[in-house]
């Protein structure tokens, strides 16, 4: 017995080193008297996916978002609208919305409207009173096409597409779409003062000044008595010097206004025109009023009156 035993464990031996260590399972597993451990199974937790956010909810999300845009931008800080306004885009574009819409498209068109029209008069405070990044650029313009995507046909939401595109320097194509406009029955005031702005950004500046010497007299808004300003300085300085002090008359008549007073925003700008239609009559000053200025004091004072008064109405 002894003697089998020991020839057993000889062979048991001469195995293990002729096949090596990768060998020892197979040797181990013929071995009576070894015990075999049970290898735990490694398990995964599988998530629950998440259901899709129903179209109450993806309108309450995005309506919290334009809350908080409106009163970031009464408080001045368009930085924040502009954040608050690109979570509330994310959702809106989400899959979560993308599912909503699938069966209509038109559920949640009013939400929509509401957060892109917002979202880029943030934009819109901001690339006039700091500038935008590239970045940014590219998504004010995002969200100006979006708003338009929602009623491609709509002519003014392609005006302020326009707009956007002239102010962050897409001069030919913001042109283009201003001249399409300009061109069609809807031709208002409006339209041909920003189709003038649109000529002059893009260099045309003599056609720009043939319009806008037409239409000076009768600003609507204080941008267009300020682009007024501008265009004509560069053809007539004494008609450029009276239209920027009717910036600043018209200005400080914005600024009390119950609404500017509320909206800091609006307030800086309105006070960045004031301040740079300042800066340019005192520049257009700078040699007084000689005897050589080619400016007449009394047909300046009366003319600036003129020009204030209509910017009030």
């Amino acid at each position: 017995m002894k003697v089998k035993m020991f020839l057993v464990t000889i062979v048991l031996l001469g195995l293990f080193l002729v096949s090596g260590c990768a060998a020892i399972n197979d040797v181990v597993k013929f071995n009576p008297f070894a015990t075999t451990e049970k290898v735990a199974e490694t398990t995964y937790d599988v998530k629950d996916v998440e259901p899709l956010k129903s179209r109450e909810e993806i309108i309450k999300l995005v309506e919290d978002n334009i809350n908080n845009m409106v009163k970031s931008i009464n408080r001045g800080n368009w930085d924040d609208a502009i954040r608050d306004g690109e979570e509330g885009y994310e959702v809106i574009t989400g899959s979560d919305a993308q599912a909503v819409v699938k069966d209509s498209a038109y559920v949640l068109i009013s939400t929509e409207e509401k957060l892109f029209e917002t979202l880029v008069e943030a934009y819109d405070y901001k690339t006039h009173l700091e500038g935008l990044s590239s970045e940014e650029k590219e998504k004010y313009v995002r969200a100006a096409k979006a708003h338009l995507n929602i009623d491609p046909a709509e002519p003014f939401k392609k005006l302020a597409l326009a707009k956007v595109l002239i102010d962050t320097g897409d001069y030919e194509e913001g042109l283009r779409l201003t001249a399409e406009i300009y061109n069609s029955d809807v031709r208002n005031n409006f339209i041909v003062e920003q189709y003038a702005w649109a000529l002059y950004r893009s260099g045309r500046k003599p056609e720009a000044y043939d319009i806008y010497k037409n239409i000076y007299p009768q600003p609507e808004t204080l941008t267009q008595l300020y682009h007024s300003a501008i265009v004509m300085e560069e053809i007539d300085k004494r008609l450029g010097l009276i239209l920027y002090k009717g910036c600043i008359g018209a200005g400080n008549n914005l600024m009390v206004l119950e609404p500017n007073v509320k909206n800091f925003s609006a307030q800086s700008y309105i006070n960045s025109v004031i301040t740079g239609s300042q800066k340019a009559f005192d520049r257009l000053m700078a040699g007084g009023l000689r005897i050589d200025s080619p400016y007449n004091p009394a047909a300046v004072d009366s003319l600036i009156r003129s020009v204030v008064t209509l910017s009030a109405q």
